[in-house]
């Protein structure tokens, strides 16, 4: 696979594509950050787009700016708290959704120890391979603790586990089929990653797990499908008569 700025903004036009159709489909409000996770990953992969773009102008080097900034960011602290969160407004089912909503917790922790990360230190991206590894440089004078700010931005950061548990596994735990298939999808990637190239991780997972967000498409129109069917059928009258008791 040769990721590289076309790829990273077809992508994200695709994803913008299916997550406008996702957000018009949405049966409900609840349905609505939901059928907008494949709208964050086109804002996501449009900025690694321009992080790409950066890097063709200073090769060599590693690139600063926003984009970089912004696409750590999505993937760090936007991710662990939304895709969960998500998941649990979609959620009818109240086994599933007292699960979900642990793990909502789980995120939202995880993206406040990014938060503080980002907060201390200075991110930065570079070509390594066919993809782009993003390092979080710590500031000068910051003296929290290292196992806080760790420097990495691959699968050698302790801090993926928790964050693994709280996105894949509130995707697993959905009612719907899609939403497992993704989670499926997006943990073999992971393993993948983790056994072939640790350094760009970051990078290449959000670009796979973008690609694999065109199957929140399906889960969008089959809840949007129920909901259309459930008022039709609970309706005053909506019963049909058999037909030896019709009127000519």
């Amino acid at each position: 696979m040769c990721f590289s700025e076309t790829a990273s903004f077809a992508v994200a036009a695709a994803c913008a594509f299916a997550g406008a159709l996702a957000v018009f489909k949405s049966p409900s409000l609840n349905h609505l950050p939901l059928a907008a996770v494949p709208l964050v990953f086109a804002v996501q992969q449009a900025s690694e787009g321009l992080v790409w773009r950066t890097l063709d102008q200073v090769v060599g080097l590693p690139a600063p700016g926003w984009p970089a900034t912004l696409f750590v960011f999505i993937a760090t602290v936007v991710w662990p708290v939304f895709v969960p969160l998500s998941v649990l407004l979609a959620q009818e089912d109240g086994h599933r959704k007292r699960i979900i909503a642990a793990l909502t917790a789980t995120g939202c922790l995880v993206s406040l120890v990014f938060v503080v990360r980002l907060v201390n230190a200075d991110v930065t991206a570079s070509v390594a391979g066919a993809s782009i590894q993003y390092t979080s440089q710590i500031k000068p004078g910051v003296s929290l603790p290292l196992w806080l700010l760790s420097e990495a931005q691959g699968g050698t950061d302790w801090i993926l586990v928790p964050y693994a548990v709280a996105t894949i596994g509130a995707l697993a735990c959905s009612a719907l089929p899609a939403l497992r298939l993704f989670a499926g999808l997006v943990a073999a990637v992971l393993v993948v990653l983790l056994a072939a190239d640790q350094d760009t991780l970051v990078s290449v997972w959000c670009f796979f797990a973008a690609s694999g967000s065109l199957l929140l498409i399906p889960a969008i129109l089959s809840a949007s499908s129920r909901f259309r069917k459930e008022p039709a059928e609970s309706a005053p009258g909506s019963r049909r008569l058999p037909a030896d008791s019709r009127g000519p």
